[in-house]
């Protein structure tokens, strides 16, 4: 398939397609991230890859993501009512990216009638390395200046002579969240700051790297590939996911720029926060506030 954005794509294609009428280990998903700069296209039947087109376009999700995927059935001859489902990574991550690539998914589910999920992006990242690690693993993903999406796992390797499945389990240890990497006992409260082994990947580790090095010493950062999430990793999330036809939730961790700065854009208009507060909820819900 021809590069359609840069010389940083990656495209692969393998599996055969079949109708999307088989069984559910034969259905054919769509899915799509956008959490970060890199945004990915996998197309899926069962557990084997058709199709993964990935590139680099940060702050150009649109301008790449719906004609890359129409061309890119456009080439397996397959209509969007041909899927059985999309799924959509719905954060944390970049406000902009992630809306759009949002509303996208909703606006071509509704269009073709489809089922549509929601996955959750740092257990994705989690899973990529996983086989190759035991113990805790921390995700951490830029949020903005010195601030990180981040989680932590734990991961375990079954014994053969007692689970049937030796696949690593991969166990989150908190739940997502807002962490300041230049506040030590921020990280040391939620990574741990002990002698057992702590490894770390994502873009908030590249990011921050002098701080990550001084407040964490003894982790161990993994190689920047881990640092998007792998086919096969979204591949089987999708299959596990459970799909409906309600809109997909976006997982934010902290108000986008323009809500936290509300007040500063709104005096540039000449209006006061309140007003500015009162304007969006009346576009947004329809209420109007009474005032005395």
């Amino acid at each position: 398939m021809t590069s359609i954005a840069s010389s940083s794509d990656r495209v692969s294609t393998g599996a055969s397609i079949a109708g999307s009428d088989g069984g559910s280990s034969q259905r054919l998903l769509l899915t799509l991230n956008g959490v970060e700069d890199r945004v990915q296209i996998v197309l899926s039947q069962g557990t084997s890859l058709v199709l993964h087109q990935e590139w680099a376009a940060p702050a150009r999700v649109m301008r790449f993501l719906v004609p890359a995927l129409e061309q890119a059935l456009n080439l397996l001859g397959l209509k969007m009512h041909d899927l059985s489902g999309i799924a959509c990574v719905r954060g944390p991550g970049n406000f902009t990216g992630l809306r759009l690539c949002l509303a996208t998914t909703y606006g071509l589910a509704l269009g073709a009638g489809l089922p549509m999920t929601g996955l959750d992006y740092l257990p994705l990242l989690a899973a990529g390395p996983a086989p190759l690690l035991q113990g805790r693993l921390a995700v951490l993903t830029h949020a903005r200046t010195r601030l990180v999406h981040a989680q932590s796992f734990q991961i375990t390797v079954p014994s053969a002579s007692r689970e049937i499945s030796t696949e690593p389990r991969v166990m989150p240890l908190n739940d997502p969240r807002i962490l300041a990497v230049d506040v030590p006992d921020d990280l040391h409260a939620v990574l741990g700051n002990d002698d057992h082994p702590l490894y770390l990947l994502g873009s908030g580790v590249r990011r921050n790297l002098e701080w990550i090095k001084a407040g964490l010493p003894q982790a161990r950062i993994l190689d920047p590939s881990w640092d998007a999430p792998q086919s096969h990793v979204l591949i089987q999330a999708a299959m596990n996911a459970t799909f409906g036809l309600t809109p997909i939730e976006p997982l934010y961790l902290r108000p986008c720029d323009a809500e936290e700065n509300l007040e500063f854009f709104a005096a540039k208009r000449g209006f006061s926060g309140r007003e500015a507060r009162d304007r969006i909820r009346e576009e947004t819900t329809g209420e109007v506030e009474e005032r005395a």
